[in-house]
C-alpha cells in the first residue's frame, strides 16, 4: 500500500504549503507521477501499484489539488512547474523520471525544458493542449466525451477531486493552459521523451500527439490500442508497461 507523506514546501513570497504525496516501492531512479487538471495523486494509484514492484514511485498532489491546500493564488502551468521543482528539492530528489498526465504533461514538460539536468526520462501521457480544440469549452467537451470510455472508478475519483479543486479554479487554469504555445516550447525539451496516448482518447488526438513527438528533439510516440484518456487508471497494465519499458 502507498504511504501518505506531507512535506513543507516554500513557494516564494513567504508562502509555505504542506504538499501531500503518495509513495511506494524502492530501488532504481525515482519515478514521479504527476496528475492532470483538477485531479490528485489518487488517479495514479492503479498504475503506481504496478510500477512500485521494481522501483521507488511518488505521486504528489500539486498545490490546490487533492490533499494539498492551495497557495494564495491559483497557479498556472509555470507556477505548478515551479512548485513541482521545489517539492523535488524538499523531498531530496535531484534527478528523476517524470510522468505527466493530461495537464500534468504540460507541467512536467515545462520543468524538463527549464531544468533538463533533473529529468532523466520524460513521459507525456494524453498531453494537453490539442490545438484542434482551441477553447476551454472545446477541451471540456472532449473530457465529457471521454467519460463513458473510462472505468467507473475513475469517475468517482474525478468527482471528489474536482469538487475539492473547485470548478472556477479549474476553468482559470484551463484557460491559461490553452493559451500556451506548447508546440514551440516542446522544441526546447531536450531529454528522452515518450508521448503516450490511448487510441480512443478524444482529448489528445492522434495528429496532435504525432506532431508533438516530431517536434521534441528526442521524442517518440506510443499508442495503446483501445485506451481512453485516463490510461493511468483505466488501463494501468498497459500504462505501467509503457512507462517501465521507456524509463529504464
Amino acid at each position: 500500500m502507498p504511504e501518505d507523506l506531507w512535506t513543507p514546501v516554500e513557494l516564494g513570497s513567504g508562502t509555505t504549503v504542506r504538499v501531500h504525496h503518495r509513495e511506494a516501492g524502492r530501488g532504481g531512479r525515482p519515478l514521479v507521477l504527476v496528475h492532470g487538471l483538477g485531479m490528485s495523486g489518487r488517479s495514479m494509484r492503479p498504475a503506481m501499484a504496478l510500477l512500485a514492484r521494481s522501483r521507488r514511485v511518488l505521486a504528489p498532489d500539486l498545490p490546490g489539488y487533492g490533499r494539498t491546500r492551495g497557495a494564495s493564488r491559483t497557479l498556472g502551468v509555470p507556477g505548478l512547474s515551479d512548485a513541482l521543482e521545489r517539492w523535488l528539492d524538499a523531498v531530496g530528489l535531484p534527478e528523476v523520471d517524470l510522468v505527466g498526465h493530461s495537464l500534468g504533461a504540460q507541467v512536467v514538460a515545462d520543468l524538463a525544458r527549464r531544468r533538463p539536468e533533473r529529468v532523466a526520462r520524460l513521459v507525456l501521457c494524453g498531453p494537453t493542449r490539442d490545438p484542434s480544440a482551441p477553447t476551454w469549452v472545446g477541451q471540456a467537451w472532449r473530457l465529457l466525451l471521454d467519460a463513458p470510455r473510462e472505468r467507473p472508478g475513475l469517475l468517482l475519483v474525478a468527482v471528489t477531486d474536482y469538487l475539492r479543486a473547485g470548478p472556477l479554479a479549474m476553468v482559470s487554469v484551463l484557460r491559461h493552459a490553452i493559451r500556451r504555445p506548447e508546440e514551440q516550447a516542446m522544441g526546447e525539451v531536450d531529454v528522452p521523451t515518450l508521448v503516450l496516448r490511448g487510441s480512443r482518447d478524444p482529448v489528445a488526438g492522434q495528429q496532435w500527439c504525432e506532431d508533438l513527438a516530431a517536434v521534441l528533439p528526442q521524442g517518440r510516440l506510443q499508442v495503446v490500442p483501445g485506451g481512453a484518456h485516463g490510461l493511468n487508471f483505466s488501463s494501468p497494465d498497459e500504462f505501467a508497461d509503457a512507462v517501465a519499458g521507456f524509463c529504464r
